[in-house]
């Protein structure tokens, strides 16, 4: 099992590599032991809804999204800020693309084994995946289901860990005025990270809209 400050020390390590800047400060995350996962149910429901959410991007194609998430009762799969997402864009010509959580949903298939590669947060590829996964939830979601396997909480811990310090160099970049470093892009790195302390079930938040990212010292 990789000890807590094994993984701080090697993500320092990886972020040195790319020349994002360290802050030596920031604590311990939790280890292997102090963290439970998230049932694959919910991750299962999770990843229909960030789906549902970008199909609803292309104007042509809400009216079938919605059938979909009707006659399959996907409703309750949404969180509340979700639910307010549709309702206000039920007419619109598009929803604006940082609602879409398309990075979200890029990161959370490969945590869900449905992609083999995952590179960086970079904000590249991100909707690859996301037809080929509207197009199994549309036809046979039970068949998707099954095909789900959590990466291991080492894996996850390591990646949760490596995001919480690349977050704060982005922050930390943001509000110095300077670019954002190790050619990250910043919506990609929250929204990862947002995904996988939703997987760690962090800090105990259920709430999808209300999951932490916080980078404080």
């Amino acid at each position: 099992m990789k000890s807590p400050e094994l993984r701080k020390e090697l993500s320092e390590l990886t972020l040195h590599k790319r020349g994002i800047r360290i802050n030596l400060q920031l604590p311990l995350i939790e280890s292997e032991d102090e963290i439970k996962l998230r049932s694959n149910k919910d991750v299962f429901q999770r990843l229909l809804a960030l789906t549902a959410i970008w199909r609803l991007q292309q104007a042509s194609q809400r009216a079938e999204v919605i059938d979909v998430i009707r006659t399959q009762q996907l409703d309750s799969y949404f969180s509340a800020g979700e639910r307010q997402l549709m309702r206000e864009h039920a007419d619109a010509p598009a929803i604006p693309a940082p609602a879409l959580s398309a990075d979200a949903l890029h990161f959370l298939a490969w945590c869900c084994g449905l992609q083999k590669t995952i590179g960086m947060p970079d904000g590249c590829y991100k909707e690859a995946i996301a037809e080929p996964l509207w197009q199994q939830i549309a036809s046979d979601p039970d068949k998707l289901r099954s095909q789900i396997h959590l990466q291991s909480k080492s894996v996850l811990l390591d990646w949760a860990d490596l995001l919480y310090r690349m977050h704060w160099a982005v922050r930390h970049a943001h509000i110095t005025g300077k670019p954002t470093p190790g050619r990250l892009d910043a919506v990609a790195v929250h929204e990862w990270h947002k995904v996988v302390n939703w997987l760690i079930q962090y800090d105990d938040e259920n709430d999808w809209d209300k999951v932490s990212t916080e980078t404080a010292g």
